[in-house]
């Protein structure tokens, strides 16, 4: 028969085995989510923002990208006319295509923030190379606008981990910006009709998300502003919305003659255009540009599309079909975004699912080891 002092210390080897396996686990548990999953909103590093204050009646237009110079000319006349700010976000290859629209634009006071080099998903790669795309996206807006520049990046297709957060602000860039509210306008399905019904979602503090290329942009501008406006909205720009400090330099208002110059106020089209695509933003051969040429013959009004501005549906009667709804891509968006737009403010919007499951794993496996552990702590008091 063995002694009591025998039977503890064999109990007591196994009691340790568990011990460790279950400390183990939960410091892995622990890494894994200090590695993967995105940082909570000013977690690390620069603050995460998807809208401003809800407590206030102001929204926030966004543009991307700039890989239509012409719609983009188009937006900015649409703008002045109807004096709303506005905050570009450009791809800062794109921007060749027309540097007079990017001084224009920096010269009529519109902040211009950070959209990265190229357009890449910044999830799929280094803190290095995600530095790479700020600092040299950040040197070219310099070089071409010679003006104050907004010190707000935004990530390509609104992808992010704990490695964009760190490089934006080693790249001088505080506050990492998404979004709340989008028109959809890089669908390849959705209607004028639907992308308006998807922005006038916006409520107090929504950061709206619109693209400086697609055809359809323009057509869905005006009515947008107007619908906003009625409903006691008041568009602001990004540093106004978030109270960040930025000051434009001398400004100069544009005609009308000088943002368009021979362009149609109107694309001829209402759907397609440039857009970017997952592979990312690539510049054309050299040489080559999206501007007209010069004293071009410009499509007429009646060559134009069946939609117009005013036959778009108001607020009170438009809806927003599921694919379109306001917070999440819609299906034909995922067939060109790597991810999904964000939701709410603190959401993860990239590889979030993967990394959510790898972490509960980790912590069933770790529950599993304390169980092990408890079941043989009672299996050593019944043998006393």
């Amino acid at each position: 028969m063995r002694s009591p002092g025998r039977v503890a210390n064999l109990l007591a080897v196994p009691r340790r085995a568990g011990l460790g396996i279950a400390a183990a686990v939960f410091v892995a548990a622990a890494l894994v989510s200090a590695m993967l999953l995105p940082p909570a909103a000013g977690a690390v590093g620069a603050v995460v923002r998807y809208n401003g204050p809800r407590s206030v009646t102001e929204v926030a237009l966004t543009f991307d990208d700039g890989s239509n110079p012409e719609n983009c000319h188009r937006l900015l006349a649409i703008l002045e006319e109807k004096g709303a700010p506005a905050t570009f976000f450009p791809i800062a290859a794109a921007m060749p295509l027309d540097l007079e629209f990017w001084r224009l634009l920096a010269d009529a006071g519109f902040p211009i923030g950070n959209h990265t080099m190229t357009h890449p998903n910044m999830a799929t790669l280094s803190e290095a190379e995600q530095l790479k795309q700020i600092e040299s996206a950040k040197v070219e807006e310099e070089r071409i606008t010679g003006a104050p520049l907004l010190q707000v990046f935004r990530p390509p297709y609104g992808s992010w981990n704990h490695a964009t957060v760190a490089a934006a602000a080693t790249a001088g860039y505080p506050v990492v910006l998404l979004w709340d509210t989008s028109d959809r306008d890089t669908s390849l399905r959705g209607t004028p009709a639907q992308m308006l019904a998807a922005a006038e979602a916006a409520r107090n503090g929504s950061v709206i998300l619109m693209h400086c290329g697609p055809n359809a942009t323009p057509w869905v501008l005006g009515p947008l502003i107007d619908s906003l406006r009625a409903r006691g909205l008041t568009l602001v720009t990004v540093p106004k919305l978030l109270g960040l400090a930025w000051q434009p330099g001398p400004v100069t208002v544009p005609t009308t003659a000088q943002i368009l110059g021979s362009l149609s106020p109107m694309p001829e089209a209402s759907m397609g255009g440039v857009i970017v695509g997952a592979a990312g933003y690539t510049p054309p051969s050299p040489g080559a540009s999206l501007r007209p040429t010069p004293g071009a013959p410009q499509p007429s009004p009646s060559s134009g599309p069946s939609v117009t501005p005013s036959s778009l549906p108001s607020l009170a009667s438009s809806t927003a079909p599921a694919s379109a709804s306001p917070g999440g891509a819609s299906a034909d968006i995922a067939s060109t975004a790597p991810t999904a737009s964000p939701t709410s403010a603190g959401r993860p919007s990239t590889g979030s699912m993967t990394d959510v499951i790898v972490l509960v794993v980790m912590v069933m496996l770790g529950a599993l080891a304390l169980a092990a552990l408890a079941a043989m702590t009672r299996r050593r008091r019944r043998s006393r």
